[in-house]
C-alpha cells in the first residue's frame, strides 16, 4: 500500500437519505452547481466532479500528503 495507513478511503452514496442528512454541504453545492457524479472530496473538500479515477485523485493526495510533511516556518 502506497500511503499505509496515511490515507483512509470512503464510498458515501449520496442517494442514501441518511447519508444526504449528514452531507447536506456537499449535496447542497451538487445541486447548486449542477455538479456530475461521482464526485471527489480530499480532507473535507470537494476536489473533483464527475470521475474518480486514480491518476486524478493521486496526484492530490500526494500533495496534500506533502504539505502536511514540511516543517513550518
Amino acid at each position: 500500500m502506497q500511503f499505509g495507513d496515511a490515507v483512509q478511503v470512503e464510498y458515501v452514496d449520496l442517494a442514501d437519505p441518511e447519508n444526504g442528512k449528514v452531507y447536506t454541504d456537499i449535496l447542497g453545492a451538487v445541486q447548486e452547481q449542477s455538479l456530475p457524479y461521482p464526485l471527489v472530496a480530499i480532507d473535507g473538500q470537494l476536489r473533483i466532479a464527475g470521475s474518480a479515477h486514480y491518476f486524478q485523485v493521486l496526484p492530490l493526495v500526494q500533495k496534500i500528503l506533502e504539505s502536511e510533511l514540511q516543517p513550518e516556518g
